[in-house]
């Protein structure tokens, strides 16, 4: 039974965790770093829309709400159930000191502090934005009635999504404690029902003919539209209006009591997850005598001598078990995924894939294995760097799983997109030349560049999981050092017409433009510089196509290649030189 005065403990402790949510994130200048590069290209797009906003609303007088209209807005609410309870489910699904905060307080004392924490967390994100665009709205259509609709829809949505996707998170914990097979393979069920709904998701913004999400318009949820709308131009439903708004707080209080009943069953039952671990562990390896062989399985590596095989086997072993570690991996291929279905549409989806599965792949074999090899040894790297011989055997151990891993199936996917692609067997082979060598680059450059720049302290990614993930100066200069090459190469390979253009407009137009607006300034000197790289520009533009088709293929990657080289030997270097201080 709750204790008397439950909301206001809830409260309490959700305001406390939201304090040490703020604490973290001023401690972490990586991920300060990552938010402010997302919230400052996420501000463009608000400033756009409320500046459409400002434009057209205007002219929205008796515009009517459709079934197709709430149906899109009951697919963003289906989309933040998901991301809500994606957050419930891997990383508050527990309170910090579980076991004093229960002898203290009520269960429904605690989950109310987690989701009110949860609540202002998503507040800090979309409040901002909300305030911006609705203000944009409401000025433009003088209508401040709307103001307060308006808001009560926006807390309406989010504790609805909310609660709904607290108790799918904490559902599906309550699964993994419980259930030996969902506990065996939760990563792989994980992984199958995001990309599941992310695809769902995917199709129906960008393929759907508009029937599925005319039926979402029938659900209650969708119609807080209709409440968010009263007292604008905008003609809704005030039927709807009243439905929804109480619908939401019936929805938002039932849901809220079966949540307290799974945190209940989760908290203070037993679990088989520690049972099915060290039954994990004992099948991986098995009982064969090699057992960090077996766990590295399938992965088969080739005779080679015994400490540079155990480098390659414990990377496979330390990327497959703890994958968290690569959440940074996550973001561009979202980001590419994106731009791939968007470029589907236009039916030129093989025009775009094999160069993008060139440029992807490599890095992606890189960075999963190698761009952190020092901080991934953990509590083992002074063993580690007293049990080689030598430097060499340390890096080529490095470079294996990527290579053998990510060369076979960059070729794959390349060469089966480019044959259905608009391209030349010739532009084809151009192509497997490339991911050749950006592979051998992308398996040497990660370590070396995770050896200069090596990261030991770790991040919490999970309620009660930390990783190491790679630094940040790791992550842009690796990407950096694959990205010059390998973009330069593989336009001149493709489109070498376009790509000499873009070197003349860069060098004759962007570079001599800072310079061009000092010299009207009256600064004489930086007059000289723009004209210089004008000319070098116009040079540039001059320059014959079939010389940048071939120079501009082939210089790249020799470039690549001598960095493949160096990066070797500086990881042997390294290795040899390091001293733990």
């Amino acid at each position: 039974m709750p204790e008397p005065g439950w909301p206001t403990h809830g409260l309490a402790i959700g305001r406390q965790e939201f304090r040490r949510t703020l604490r973290g994130l001023r401690s972490d200048r990586t991920r300060l770093l990552f938010l402010g590069i997302g919230g400052a290209f996420v501000s463009l797009f608000v400033l756009f829309g409320a500046w459409l906003v400002l434009r057209f609303a205007s002219g929205l007088s008796s515009f009517p709400l459709t079934n197709e209209i709430r149906g899109t807005f009951g697919l963003q609410w289906l989309f933040a159930t998901f991301i809500f309870a994606q957050r419930a489910g891997s990383r508050h699904d527990r309170i910090d000191n579980e076991s004093l905060m229960l002898m203290t307080v009520s269960v429904r004392s605690v989950l109310v502090g987690l989701l009110s924490a949860e609540f202002l967390r998503a507040a800090a994100y979309v409040a901002l934005p909300v305030a911006l665009v609705g203000g944009a709205f409401v000025y433009a259509t003088a209508s401040p009635l709307t103001a307060p609709f308006l808001l009560l829809a926006a807390v309406l949505f989010v504790l609805s999504a909310l609660v709904f996707g607290a108790a799918i998170g904490l559902a599906a914990k309550l699964l993994v404690a419980r259930v030996r097979f969902v506990a065996r393979y939760k990563s792989v069920l994980a992984g199958v029902a995001v990309v599941g709904f992310v695809g769902a998701y995917v199709a129906l913004q960008n393929f759907g003919d508009g029937g599925f999400t005319s039926l979402l318009g029938y659900l209650p949820v969708s119609w807080l539209v209709d409440l968010a709308v009263v007292g604008s131009p905008i003609v809704g439903s005030p039927v709807r209006a009243a439905v929804a708004g109480g619908a939401a707080v019936a929805w938002i209080l039932g849901w809220g009591l079966v949540l307290d009943r799974i945190a209940t069953a989760l908290w203070f039952g037993d679990t088989v997850e520690h049972e099915v671990a060290q039954a994990k562990a004992r099948t991986d390896t098995g009982s064969a005598a090699d057992p960090l062989a077996a766990a590295a399985r399938p992965v088969a590596f080739p005779s080679l001598s015994q400490p540079t095989l155990r480098v390659a086997q414990r990377s496979v072993v330390v990327a497959r078990r703890n994958p968290a570690r690569l959440t940074f991996v996550f973001l561009p291929v979202v980001f590419l995924g994106s731009m791939l279905v968007n470029v589907a549409r236009f039916g030129s989806l093989f025009a775009v894939l094999p160069p993008v599965l060139a440029l992807t792949v490599p890095w992606l074999a890189g960075a999963a294995f190698g761009l952190n090899p020092l901080g991934d040894e953990g509590p083992v790297l002074p063993a580690t760097l007293t049990s080689l011989a030598s430097g060499r055997q340390f890096a080529l151990g490095l470079a294996l799983p990527g290579l053998l891993l990510g060369l076979p199936l960059g070729l794959v996917g390349t060469v089966g997109s480019g044959t259905y692609g608009p391209y030349t067997p010739v532009e084809v082979g151009l192509l497997v030349a490339i991911v050749t060598v950006l592979s051998l680059l992308a398996v040497t450059a990660a370590p070396a560049v995770g050896m200069l720049f090596p990261r030991f302290d770790s991040v919490r990614v999970g309620s009660d999981r930390e990783v190491v993930p790679p630094s940040l100066s790791a992550i842009v200069i690796y990407s950096l050092a694959l990205a010059g090459p390998g973009a330069v190469a593989v336009g001149s390979a493709l489109a070498p017409g376009a790509t000499k253009q873009a070197f003349a407009l860069l060098i004759g137009g962007l570079l001599a433009l800072p310079f061009g607006l000092l010299a009207s300034e009256g600064v004489g000197v930086a007059g000289d510089v723009a004209t210089a790289l004008q000319g070098v520009g116009a040079d540039v533009a001059g320059i014959p196509t079939e010389w940048v088709h071939w120079g501009g293929f082939a210089v790249p990657l020799l470039v690549a290649l001598v960095l493949c080289w160096w990066s070797f030997r500086a990881v042997g270097r390294r290795y040899e030189q390091y001293a733990i201080e």
